[in-house]
């Protein structure tokens, strides 16, 4: 009795074991020869670190091109600058000293009759006037004379030559200009001995 129930649990183990063996229908024969490799790991997987599921390699390429385009990619250090800036050579690199001599005289009585002559040019649209008058006086004056308004300007015209009256400094000057209603005298200041002559007062004749 011993002997046909262990007969007959052998074959239904066999039976037990071909059926589970037996390929499934529909999916792919189990390879018996396939060598198992424990180590390797499914393509997408959470081990795929080196190209993980929802990236490509064609990341990596989009760097590279930008790396060698010039342009820094994100996260990459700015770019240093190594050419050095280019410096005028030829630029005072200090003050000119001042003196007085005839040249700078007859600048400073050139400066004075254009500022007189911008100054009482009050045929000109209020912006033309003041276009004309700005450049020649100092940043200190023009925004004590950009308010004037040109029609209450009584001067006219520069009737005679300027005449420098004040020369006690080398970087002031006063220039009386003669005008169709008296002598205007204007007080002019420059920055050294190479800077141009600016009007920094423009003085009406006493008593108009």
């Amino acid at each position: 009795m011993k002997r046909t129930v262990i007969v007959v649990l052998t074959v239904v183990a066999l039976a037990i074991g071909t059926w589970i063996g037996w390929p499934r229908e529909g999916g792919p024969a189990a390879d018996p020869t396939a060598e198992v490799n424990p180590g390797a790991a499914a393509p997408g997987s959470q081990d795929d670190f080196d190209n993980p599921v929802g990236t490509s390699d064609d990341t990596d390429d989009a760097a590279a091109t930008e790396a060698v385009d010039g342009d820094p990619a994100a996260g990459d250090p700015a770019v240093e600058v190594t050419a050095e800036p280019e410096f005028d050579e030829t630029a005072p690199t200090e003050p000119v000293e001042a003196t007085w001599n005839d040249t700078v005289r007859q600048a400073a009585r050139d400066a004075a009759a254009a500022t007189i002559s911008a100054f009482a040019a009050t045929d000109q649209a209020e912006d033309a006037w003041w276009d004309g008058l700005k450049p020649l006086l100092t940043p200190q004056a023009q925004p004590v004379y950009q308010d004037v308004d040109p029609r209450l300007v009584p001067v006219a015209d520069v009737t005679g030559d300027p005449e420098v009256t004040d020369e006690t400094s080398t970087l002031l000057a006063e220039v009386a200009v003669p005008t169709d209603i008296g002598p205007y005298t204007v007080l002019l200041t420059r920055a050294d001995g190479g800077a141009p002559w600016l009007a920094e007062q423009i003085r009406p004749p006493e008593g108009s």
